[in-house]
């Protein structure tokens, strides 16, 4: 376990890859949450390195001529393709972008099925009816939500259950040294992207990632409930916690907070110790200063105050000149889309969606590797795929092994990457 004081540290993609390659990665953190010195868990898969830090609360320079004035995006919500990343239906040029966690993780390559926040250069619209609209990346903020062992399997409801809570991995991504639900056991690890369903207390997870090496720490987030100052525990669902007088709190430290919470990898008469506790943020601090165009978020409502004012993640919505499709109540998976005026999401349309809408299709666009046409398979973005005999191949040499810039359109199953499309790009 490595000791690290709150200051957050960044490093653009590029680093952070060559920085992994070396045997060093970066920790990083995307601001707001309150709370001091902690512990920097490792997550399954992760490693532990340092860089020179930043204090992302009091960047003042602009980013490549993003700045107040309603210039640029914001977007969040599941990276559901690669190339450099695909989010909210947007290519965005991620070569030079600054990548934060939120989580006392290991700073690492984005991937399918994480949630993330962007901001980014105003979007180009798409060149062509096959092409997809692009921006540029400046900044990309990610986090995964629970870090645990597993205490229980259902494959017929597909679910996991950790840290004592819930998690729906119907529509989940897997990764690591299980790639399926059937594959995963009691006696490994995860660490989980998703979703927090606040009205159920569940995680309605978009990726898996799955280890059978113990993690340094645990991490669980959600809200606060049963706290007792005296004695100084609390509950997030039914894991309940406690904490030394000396641990840092939030500002705001009371029932119903939202907080991130690292733990000790072990209980102690059946209670979690808390070695870091902060307010569970995933809003780049940006939002809150600068004017933005267009912005898209996918996510949670966090809270609603009016049939036209909601918040979705943390992030304030005005829902009054929007077109609202379904009932917003706290848990639903919602996407919004609209400007960013003051730190606050000015909707022209609400849409209420299934966690299944959410993760349906993934695209990769990049040179393809490894091809073998006896086996169907091949590489793109570092990914493996598999094709099946009804799958669109609309590639000129595809037969005699040529290895251009594709497209590639497919999902999971099974643990396979399964590609229904591939086009020339």
């Amino acid at each position: 376990m490595t000791d690290r004081n709150d200051t957050p540290i960044s490093m653009t993609r590029r680093a952070v890859l060559a920085a992994m390659a070396g045997g060093a990665a970066t920790l990083a953190g995307c601001g707001g949450g309150a709370g001091g010195g902690a512990d920097a868990s490792a997550a399954p898969g992760g490693g532990g390195a340092v860089a020179a830090p930043g204090d992302f609360g009091t960047t003042t320079t602009s980013v490549a001529g993003i700045s107040s004035g309603g210039t640029g995006s914001f977007a969040t919500g599941v990276v559901t393709g690669l190339g450099s990343i695909i989010l909210r239906g947007i290519r965005y040029d991620d070569s030079t972008a600054r990548v934060d966690r939120d989580d006392d993780g290991v700073v690492g390559a984005v991937l399918p099925g994480m949630v993330v926040s962007v901001r980014g250069s105003s979007i180009v619209a798409a060149s062509g009816a096959d092409a997809l609209p692009t921006a540029t990346a400046m900044r990309i903020c990610y986090a995964s939500e629970w870090v645990g062992k597993v205490d229980a399997v259902d494959t017929a409801n597909r679910t996991l259950t950790v840290l004592g809570q819930r998690i729906d991995v119907a529509n989940a991504i897997f990764d690591g040294d299980a790639l399926q639900l059937s594959a995963v056991t009691t006696s490994v690890y995860v660490e989980v992207h998703g979703y927090l369903d606040l009205s159920t207390g569940r995680l309605l997870a978009t990726r898996v990632e799955v280890s059978t090496t113990a993690p340094a720490a645990f991490r669980l987030s959600g809200l606060v409930s049963g706290l007792d100052t005296n004695a100084r525990t609390f509950r997030i669902g039914t894991a309940l916690i406690a904490y030394d007088a000396t641990l840092p709190l939030p500002l705001v430290w009371s029932n119903g907070q939202q907080v991130r919470v690292t733990l000790a990898p072990s209980q102690a008469a059946g209670t979690w110790q808390a070695t870091r506790i902060r307010q569970r943020e995933l809003v780049l601090p940006e939002l809150q200063v600068e004017d933005h165009s267009e912005a898209e978020v996918e996510g949670t409502v966090t809270s609603v105050a009016g049939a036209n004012a909601f918040t979705v993640n943390g992030i304030t919505i005005d829902a009054s000149a929007a077109s609202i499709v379904g009932a917003l109540v706290v848990g639903t998976t919602v996407e919004v889309h609209g400007t960013a005026v003051n730190g606050v999401i000015v909707a022209t349309r609400v849409e209420i969606k299934t966690l299944a809408q959410v993760t349906q299709d993934f695209e990769f666009i990049g040179t393809v590797s490894n091809l073998n046409i006896l086996t169907r398979t091949f590489s793109v973005k570092g990914v493996d795929f598999t094709y099946g005999l009804n799958a669109r191949i609309d590639v000129l040499g595809w037969l005699t092994g040529a290895t251009p810039l594709v497209r590639v359109k497919a999902t999971q199953v099974n643990g396979v990457w399964v590609a229904s499309e591939v086009r020339q790009a």
